[in-house]
C-alpha cells in the first residue's frame, strides 16, 4: 500500500487523532508521495485518511495540522535520486571503504535540495519533475553550476549529455523558482576567464538566481584525479579579487553583492580576515560555508557584550579543524580580554582524509581520539565540534560513538556548534 508511515506525532496533531504507526494514505483525496506533499497539503486539509492496522480511518481536523510536528519512517519513499554525472572531484569518489553507509550515496535529487539544501546539477530531470517543481513552487533550489560555458561544464561533470545550464535556470526563473548557485573552483579549468563569464551570466539572472558561492574544490588523499587541481594560494587570491570586483559592480546595480567567496577560499588565499557582516547581505548561504566564520565572530562578541559576570578560570581546550581555527583564536582572545584567562585552541590534523581537508565536520573519531590523548591530563573542559558527529550527534563518520571519543580523556568533554553553545558550556562548568 502506498502512503507514508508516521514515526512520531507531536503538538496539535495529537488532538487530530493521528498516531505514531499510522500509514498516512490520503490528504483531501490525494495520496502523499513524500514529505513535500505533506508539508504543502496537510496544514489546510479538510480530511485525512490513515490506515491503522486493518482499519482505515477518515479524520476531519477541526484546526490546522502542523506538518513539522510529524516525522516519518521514510521522508522520501523509494530512495534518493542518484547522480548521473561522473565528476572526478566528487567527494564520494574520494572516500575509502568502511564509513557510514549514507556517505556513499551519489545524491542529485531536487526533492532533497528543496527539503534540506542539498546541491543538485539539474542533469537528471524529466518533464514530470519539471512539472512538479513548477506546480508546487519548490523554491529555493541549490544548484551546482560550476561553469556556464556548456563545454567546460560537461567536462567538469564528465557527462557529455549534460544540458546547457543557462536555459534550465531561465526555465526555473519563468516558474518563479529561486536558485542558490555554486561554483566548485578547479584550478586552470573554471577559474580565470571562465569564472568571469560565469559570474556575468549568472548575475544577469538575478533575482531568480539569488546568490553564487565560489568554493575551492576539496580533494582527499583517496581522490583519483587526472585533470582536477585545487587552487594554489595565488590562484585563490585571484579568484577572490574577481569576486570582490564583481561585488563592487553588482551591489549598486542590484542591491546585493550576489557572488561570495567561501570561508575556505579566504583561508586558502591566505587572507587574514573575512568580510564584515554587511558584505554577506544577510548570510543567505551560510550552510554552504559562506560567512560562517564572520557569523561566529560577531555572535561571540554580541554574547560577551551581554555577559554580566566574569567566569572563573578553567583549563579549557577547543578542538577544531583548520578552517575554523582563526575565528576560534580570535574568540579566545576576546574571552581573555573579558575574563582574564584564555581557552586553548587545538587544531586537529585530518590524517584520515589528508591535509587539504580542513572542515571540522570531516574529522574522524580516530583523529579526535589521537588529539585528546595528547592533551595534558589536568585539562578540565574539552569542546569538540558537534558537526563531526553527524546530524544526530551520535557518532563520527568512521563510526566511533561520541562516548568513545569522550572516554579518551579524563576531563569533561562537550559538543558545540555555535557560540551560544560554547558560552553555555562555560556556564555549566563554572556551576559544576
Amino acid at each position: 500500500m502506498t502512503g507514508l508511515r508516521i514515526a512520531t506525532v507531536d503538538g496539535a496533531n495529537v488532538r487530530s487523532g493521528l498516531r505514531a504507526g499510522d500509514l498516512l494514505v490520503g490528504i483531501d483525496g490525494l495520496v502523499p508521495r513524500d514529505i513535500i506533499d505533506v508539508q504543502l497539503d496537510l496544514p489546510g486539509a479538510r480530511t485525512v485518511v490513515v490506515q491503522r492496522g486493518e482499519q482505515q480511518l477518515v479524520l476531519e481536523p477541526t484546526e490546522g495540522l502542523d506538518a513539522a510536528a510529524l516525522t516519518f519512517d521514510e521522508a522520501v519513499p523509494g530512495g534518493i535520486r542518484e547522480c548521473n554525472n561522473h565528476c572526478e572531484f566528487c567527494f564520494i569518489r574520494g572516500l575509502p571503504g568502511g564509513l557510514r553507509p549514507s556517505l556513499y550515496i551519489f545524491d542529485d535529487d531536487y526533492r532533497y535540495s528543496f527539503l534540506w539544501g542539498n546541491f543538485l546539477t539539474l542533469t537528471n530531470l524529466d518533464e514530470a519533475d519539471w512539472a512538479r517543481i513548477g506546480y508546487q513552487r519548490l523554491s529555493p533550489l541549490n544548484v551546482s553550476v560550476h561553469a556556464t560555458n556548456p563545454d567546460v561544464r560537461r567536462m567538469l561533470l564528465n557527462n557529455r549529455h549534460s544540458p546547457a545550464i543557462l536555459p534550465q535556470l531561465e526555465r526555473l526563473a519563468a516558474m518563479g523558482i529561486e536558485v542558490n548557485a555554486q561554483i566548485v573552483l578547479c584550478a586552470g579549468l573554471n577559474d580565470g576567464e571562465v569564472l568571469e563569464r560565469s559570474i556575468q551570466e549568472l548575475s544577469s539572472l538575478h533575482p531568480s538566481v539569488r546568490t553564487l558561492s565560489v568554493v575551492p574544490v576539496g580533494l582527499t588523499r583517496y581522490s583519483r584525479v587526472r585533470n582536477i587541481r585545487r587552487p594554489a594560494p595565488a590562484e585563490a587570491a585571484t579568484a577572490l579579487q574577481q569576486v570582490e570586483s564583481w561585488q563592487e559592480v553588482l551591489r549598486p546595480r542590484i542591491g546585493v553583492g550576489f557572488v561570495y567567496g567561501s570561508d575556505e577560499l579566504y583561508l586558502l588565499a591566505g587572507r587574514k580576515d573575512v568580510p564584515s557582516a554587511e558584505g554577506y547581505d544577510g548570510f543567505p548561504v551560510l550552510s554552504n560555508g559562506v560567512g560562517l566564520l564572520r557569523s561566529m565572530l560577531d555572535q561571540w562578541h554580541e554574547l560577551l557584550a551581554r555577559q554580566r559576570n566574569s567566569r572563573p578560570p578553567r583549563k579549557t581546550v577547543w578542538l577544531t579543524g583548520g578552517l575554523a581555527a582563526p575565528a576560534l583564536e580570535r574568540m579566545a582572545e576576546a574571552w581573555y580580554a573579558r575574563n582574564g584567562w584564555r581557552p586553548q585552541v587545538c587544531v586537529v590534523p585530518n590524517t584520515f582524509f589528508g591535509g587539504e581537508v580542513t572542515v571540522s565536520g570531516l574529522l574522524t573519531g580516530a583523529d579526535l581520539i589521537a588529539a585528546l590523548q595528547t592533551l595534558e591530563a589536568d585539562v578540565e573542559d574539552i569542546v569538540l565540534p558537534r558537526g563531526a558527529f553527524g546530524f544526530d550527534g551520535h557518532c563520527t563518520l568512521d563510526g566511533v560513538a561520541a562516548e568513545a571519543v569522550g572516554a579518551a580523556h579524563p576531563g569533561r568533554v562537550h559538543l558545540a556548534a555555535t557560540p551560544r553553545e560554547l558560552l553555555a558550556i562555560f556556564s555549566a562548568s563554572s556551576e559544576g
